[in-house]
């Protein structure tokens, strides 16, 4: 649950956004009911500006709901030692890893692929999802790849099932 400050300037801002939005609307059709091509691109300068501005700000906060994701809440549970949780009003609540793999050097990793008994993964291309969940699957099995043709990390994230209301 946010913190009642935080939840204020949320919907503060979310009302602000509403408000900008009608008045964005409104300004644009009194532009354009002019006709006027200089007036009319002026404007809309002007407004993608400021969108840019709001959404570079969205984006800093979007940093920040990840930072809480891959960072912060993967470490708390790490360190409480839980790997799910049930919390009241938001859900089943799990750390999952996201797997990604990359080649290092393409032609080595497919030439490995194929030796390995593994070109079935081969399409013309291995697509970093494919080579990913390929990579999770050969770890858990105890297997890894070889580090000098592929990158692979684990990155941990929050997973949160939304519980269904009855």
């Amino acid at each position: 649950m946010l913190r009642f400050k935080t939840q204020v300037a949320a919907d503060y801002a979310g009302q602000k956004l509403d408000s900008l939005l009608e008045r964005a609307t409104q300004d644009t059709n009194e532009v354009v009911e002019h006709n006027d091509i200089p007036t009319a691109v002026a404007y809309f300068a002007e407004l993608r500006d400021t969108v840019k501005a709001l959404s570079e700000k969205m984006t800093a906060l979007q940093k920040h709901v990840e930072g809480l994701s891959y960072e912060l809440l993967p470490t708390m549970f790490q360190n409480q030692n839980v790997k799910t949780i049930k919390i009241k009003d938001v859900g089943r609540v799990s750390i999952n890893d996201r797997w990604s793999a990359s080649m290092l050097s393409k032609q080595r990793g497919l030439d490995w692929l194929r030796g390995s008994g593994n070109e079935g993964l081969i399409v013309e291309t291995v697509s970093a999802q494919t080579l990913g969940a390929f990579a999770k699957d050969e770890v858990k099995a105890g297997r890894s790849l070889p580090d000098d043709i592929f990158k692979v990390s684990a990155t941990p994230y929050v997973s949160i099932t939304r519980r269904r209301e009855r």
